[in-house]
């Protein structure tokens, strides 16, 4: 930035800049239930892109079919698959990078078109990782006659990170014309991430990647 207000710290890391918006908390709370869960937004997020939903759940879980639900401009929660019978408890935040003006009194920010960048009643989260490199751990026939190929990766599960939801939301394509549904795996037994893809004609090559954020206090 040319001009406007810098807050760097002690990592000489970007902290806050006049010019870009933070990642702001805009919702958060907890959910429960069997076979996999579903959440309302206390109010409608109106951007015209979907809320970055990030879950943690309690216990070792698969979430699968994940969505965010509602549609551009009228955004109204998120849900997930699990295991039929298998309950599932957990925290979760969805952000954005846009701030809204809540704070009585403090420091706000605005860049040059007026948007605010910044409040400081709105709580803000930040990125902590993000796996893209996977190890592949084989595959198994399902029931179903199609198959589960697996990935995992050095990278712990209790570190108190959220998981990104929205990455895990989408197929991943096939070798010809179909798709295969992907599927989260937490396995907090061995303190690891495991991906799964069911499909027909899936790679043994996983490109998806796995964000990782968790709030700033």
């Amino acid at each position: 930035m040319s001009f406007g207000l810098t807050f760097v710290n002690d990592s000489n890391v970007i902290t806050l800049d006049s010019e870009f918006s933070r990642l702001v908390i805009i919702a958060k709370g907890t959910y429960s239930g069997s076979g996999g869960a579903s959440v309302g937004f206390p109010s409608t997020v109106t951007s015209p892109e979907p809320p970055l939903v990030f879950v943690r759940p309690n216990q070792s879980n698969t979430l699968c079919f994940c969505k965010i639900t509602g549609s551009p401009g009228a955004w109204t929660g998120f849900s997930f698959t699990g295991i039929v019978g298998v309950g599932t408890s957990g925290i979760w935040f969805s952000a954005a990078f846009q701030s809204k003006p809540v704070a009585n009194y403090g420091l706000r920010l605005w860049d040059s078109s007026s948007k605010i960048l910044f409040d400081n009643g709105t709580p803000a989260a930040q990125f902590t990782r993000t796996i893209t490199s996977w190890t592949y751990l084989g595959s198994e026939q399902t029931s179903q006659g199609v198959y589960r190929l697996s990935w995992t990766a050095a990278s712990p599960l209790n570190t108190g990170d959220y998981m990104l939801l929205n990455n895990i939301a989408m197929d991943v394509a096939g070798s010809t014309s179909r798709q295969g549904n992907q599927y989260a795996v937490w396995d907090y037994v061995n303190n690891r991430l495991v991906m799964q893809v069911i499909g027909v004609d899936v790679q043994t090559t996983l490109y998806t990647p796995v964000v990782w954020a968790k709030p700033i206090s």
